[in-house]
């Protein structure tokens, strides 16, 4: 398959703008263990929820956006940093 140059430069991107987002656990979680279940190597749930310090960003991307939208308390945030 043959990538332009265009289609390239749109590729690194992309990349580069889903390195950039910030996650975050706000007060309020209920530590229900949903973001755990859905991606596990970035949330860990004990008496606390945690962000794992070392999880890949962009291999869980789809996973971090699920786990926002499932937390049945909305306190997962998933956005640009400014």
């Amino acid at each position: 398959m043959y990538l332009s140059h265009h289609t390239l430069d749109t590729i690194h991107y992309i990349a580069i703008r889903v390195s950039v987002k910030k996650l975050s656990i706000e007060p309020g979680c209920i530590t229900c263990g949903m973001c755990e279940f859905i991606a596990p190597k970035v949330f860990e749930v004990t008496d606390v929820s945690h962000i794992k310090p070392d999880f890949d960003q962009a291999e869980n991307n789809e996973l971090i956006e699920q786990s926002v939208k499932e937390c049945p308390v909305f306190v997962i945030k998933y956005e640009e940093q400014k």
